[in-house]
Parts: C-alpha cells; sequence; structure tokens
C-alpha cells in the first residue's frame, strides 16, 4: 500500500512533501484535496486543524505538519535515501537554508492571503509592504547561499535545494513580481530542479 499524500502542488508545504517522498523513491498517490469549499470538512477529518499536507502511513496513521513529515521521512529513509545530513555542520547548514526557505514561503503565503484574497477595499497596505520586505529579505539570503551550479546537496538535491526551489516556484506562480529584482543563481537552480521528474512532477498547478 503506498503512501497517501492530500494537498494540491499549490501549497509548497504539500508540494515540499512530494519532493521528499520522490527523492527518497516511495510510493505515494496524490489526493490533491483543496483547503476550501466542500473539500475543508474532508480535510478536517484528516487533521483537525484543516491544514495540509497529510500523509497517511501504511499503518493508517495522519501525519500533519511538514517539519513532522519530514523527520519521520527521514527516520524511515530507505538505505542511502536521506535528503538531510544525518549530523555535524552539514545537517546545521542545511537546516538553516531550509530555514531561509520556508520563511519566505511563510510569508509568501501570507501575502496570497491579503493581497490575491482579500477583497482589496479591505488589504492593509502596510501589512503588504511588510510581507514584501520580509520576502525580498529572504530571497537576498538564498540567492547568497545558492550554489553557482550544481547542489547544495551534492551530487544530488538536499533539503536546502528543496527548500530554495519550492519557494521560487511558489512566488513565480502566485506573484511573480517579487522575483523581477533578479536573483539568477536561484532562477537557475530552480530550472535544474524542475528539469528532473522529482521537482517536474510537482510543479504548482495554477
Amino acid at each position: 500500500m503506498p503512501l497517501i499524500l492530500y494537498g494540491r502542488s499549490l501549497s509548497p508545504f504539500a508540494r515540499r512533501i512530494a519532493i521528499w517522498c520522490a527523492l527518497q523513491d516511495r510510493e505515494v498517490e496524490r489526493r490533491k484535496i483543496l483547503v476550501t469549499g466542500e473539500d475543508f470538512e474532508t480535510l478536517k477529518g484528516l487533521n483537525p486543524v484543516g491544514r495540509v499536507p497529510v500523509l497517511e502511513t501504511e499503518d493508517g496513521a495522519h501525519l500533519i505538519e511538514t517539519a513532522a513529515i519530514i523527520d519521520w521521512l527521514e527516520d524511515t529513509a530507505p538505505e542511502g535515501k536521506r535528503v538531510l545530513p544525518a549530523t555535524g555542520a552539514a545537517r546545521r547548514d542545511a537546516m538553516q537554508e531550509m530555514a531561509f526557505g520556508n520563511s519566505v514561503v511563510e510569508k509568501g503565503v501570507a501575502l496570497v492571503y491579503e493581497k490575491n484574497r482579500r477583497p482589496e477595499e479591505f488589504q492593509w497596505p502596510e501589512w503588504r509592504a511588510r510581507l514584501e520586505g520580509q520576502i525580498a529579505g529572504g530571497l537576498a539570503a538564498i540567492e547568497a547561499h545558492a550554489p553557482a551550479d550544481g547542489w547544495l546537496g551534492g551530487e544530488g538535491p538536499g533539503a536546502g535545494d528543496v527548500a530554495f526551489v519550492i519557494a521560487h516556484d511558489f512566488l513565480a506562480a502566485t506573484n511573480p513580481y517579487l522575483l523581477e529584482a533578479g536573483y539568477p543563481k536561484l532562477k537557475a537552480l530552480a530550472a535544474r530542479a524542475d528539469a528532473l521528474p522529482a521537482f517536474a512532477e510537482s510543479r504548482p498547478e495554477t
């Protein structure tokens, strides 16, 4: 029985788990449940908080929150398929790369709710400007850490690569103007990654 992943790839959090599973060669059934409309009640039956992703394991457990799911995936990873280094400075650095990517994504999601979904007359310009500034700061940090070629993970994509590419692709799909400042290393990294099946099969649908 394969794992079951609930959540669309437009959710950067669900996509992170999809990519992680693909990099670990795990069989996963995708169920692209929405967080709105009729799907919301179904989702709350899987996760009382009504959030994605939810990963259903072979024994029927419903795992929630990306950090907790990734911890389980790493703990049960097939031989040679860990995406995160096990320990030491390499793990510390990868966790910080993930933190930059996650921070940009979190602020990007907040911007979607403020700018893309809230009626214009109810938007708060100062809050939007704050979010855009935080995203710009995160993108600058990502650009500084992104590899000029190849992967942060060494011979293949690692946790930092996953986090950086997800951040780039989510912004490109929802508010591409945020990437107009440049970020050539990040854009090149995203292009390399999205040419791989592990990333291409979960490109955000708009």
